[in-house]
C-alpha cells in the first residue's frame, strides 16, 4: 500500500460505537511507502503504518499543491534561522576580530 504527499486516508473503525479516521498524507518517511505523517481532519498529526483496515483516495492537485507550498515554506524559513545564526556569529567574530586589531594598534601607539 502507497501514498504520496497530498492523498487521503481512511482508516476504517473495528467497532460499530467508534467512527472512522480520515486525514492527510502530509509526508512519506519511508523510501518509497510507509511510514506516513497523517494529519488527521481534527487537526492532530501522527505517523502512521497503515494496516489492512486502512484505505488510500488520490488528493486532489489542489491539496497536493497546498501541501507542497506549506513544506517548502517551512523548509525555507529553517534555511533562513540557520543562515541567520551563522550571518550573526560571522558578524560577531568579526567584530572580535576588529576589536583586536584595534587592542593591538593602540597598544603599539602606547610605546
Amino acid at each position: 500500500m502507497s501514498a504520496s504527499v497530498g492523498d487521503r486516508i481512511r482508516m476504517h473503525s473495528n467497532h460499530t460505537d467508534v467512527s472512522d479516521r480520515t486525514g492527510t498524507v502530509v509526508a512519506v518517511l519511508g523510501e518509497d511507502g510507509p511510514p506516513y505523517r497523517i494529519r488527521f481532519d481534527d487537526g492532530h498529526e501522527t505517523i502512521v503504518t497503515p494496516g489492512p483496515d486502512a484505505t488510500f483516495e488520490s488528493g486532489s492537485v489542489t491539496d497536493k499543491l497546498g501541501l507542497a507550498a506549506e513544506q517548502a515554506g517551512a523548509t525555507a524559513a529553517e534555511v533562513a534561522g540557520a543562515a541567520k545564526e551563522q550571518a550573526e556569529g560571522a558578524a560577531g567574530t568579526a567584530a572580535r576580530v576588529v576589536s583586536d586589531l584595534a587592542d593591538d594598534v593602540a597598544k603599539r601607539f602606547d610605546r
